[in-house]
């Protein structure tokens, strides 16, 4: 009995120890991520996430119309499948993209010289014109023409007018209804917001929000550095007909290279429209510092509640 006692203790230690191990896995393994692509010879783009020297393994690419999503799970692939959404997403963005593109100068140019011939042999008349001038005849013969009314007889002639004149009433008074109905409703969106704007500045005027909102922007702050991306690689290869547009983009190029701290491979081109890129980024995220952020939020009673001011936009404890 007390060996049986004693394997069962044995089992349920070691079930603990794995079960503690794998806890701290998830913990403190790093979740590295990878995004790149490249529009040189054709536009692909990927997202991969790795787990745990890659046992875990998610990955989305997109290449040559087809986009699809894999899963593995130490090397064994859970499924591979294709997102059609991801390629309905890229079309859209493409013919939008497409419909901003600039023309060149000289079809420009040329189009609008064609214009401008075709609205001058449009406009400049083969022959004289001669103003009309309108004979007697024909104002006799207009105001001689029929009419219902005059054919009508006095009964109907006054049922006409009486209903001409209620239709008329009618009308100004459903207009009048509708102008009233916009008003009112322009009135009542006018005293929500200032209900809002009375709450939130109540809110923000409390004693203890400017220390929670310190808290808050340094949460945000190390919350961003930790999930900046680590690791990156960026080509770009841009050209515009107009010198001064390519010459603007390199300075944002320059100024990005300061404020990033990263070096980015830009090439100019200066003579044609040209734009290309290659690259990628990489970083690590970790499951426990993002507890470690809800932590502190959930801890904090005013950060919590301005957190969930800011999600549900002050409807708090039935507030409206």
């Amino acid at each position: 009995m007390l060996k049986v006692l004693a394997i069962i203790g044995i089992v349920l230690g070691a079930l603990l120890v794995l079960a503690l191990i794998i806890l701290n896995i998830f913990l403190f393994v790093p979740f590295r991520y990878k995004i790149g692509g490249s529009n040189k010879d054709k536009l692909y783009f990927y997202f991969l996430m790795t787990f745990f020297l890659s046992f875990f393994r998610v990955r989305v690419y997109y290449k040559e119309m087809m986009g699809w999503m894999s899963l593995r799970i130490f090397g064994i692939k859970i499924f591979d499948k294709e997102i059609p959404e991801l390629i309905e997403f890229v079309q859209k963005l493409s013919d939008k993209l497409s419909k901003k593109e600039k023309k060149p100068k000289s079809e420009t140019t040329e189009a609008a010289t064609t214009d401008e011939a075709n609205l001058e042999e449009d406009t400049i008349p083969e022959t004289d014109t001669e103003e009309y001038t309108i004979t007697e005849e024909e104002v006799e013969a207009f105001l001689n023409e029929p009419d219902e009314i005059d054919e009508m007889n006095a009964v109907e002639k006054n049922i006409t007018f009486l209903s001409s004149i209620k239709d008329f009433i009618l009308n100004i008074r459903k207009k009048w209804y509708n102008f009233k109905r916009f008003v009112n409703e322009k009135i009542d969106q006018w005293n929500k917001t200032k209900k809002y704007i009375k709450y939130y500045w109540k809110v923000l005027n409390h004693p203890s929000v400017k220390p929670t909102l310190k808290l808050f922007w340094d949460l945000m702050i190390k919350f961003m550095k930790h999930i900046w991306p680590r690791k990156w690689r960026l080509k770009i290869k841009y050209g515009d007909e107009d010198p001064y547009l390519t010459g603007k983009v390199h300075g944002y190029i320059c100024m990005a290279r300061g404020l990033f701290g990263r070096e980015i491979d830009f090439t100019p081109v200066w003579d044609e429209n040209v734009f290309e890129f290659d690259g990628y980024v990489s970083g690590r995220v970790q499951l426990i510092v993002f507890l470690g952020f809800a932590f502190k939020v959930f801890a904090n009673r005013h950060l919590r509640k301005l957190v969930i001011l800011i999600l549900k936009g002050g409807k708090i404890r039935g507030r409206k």
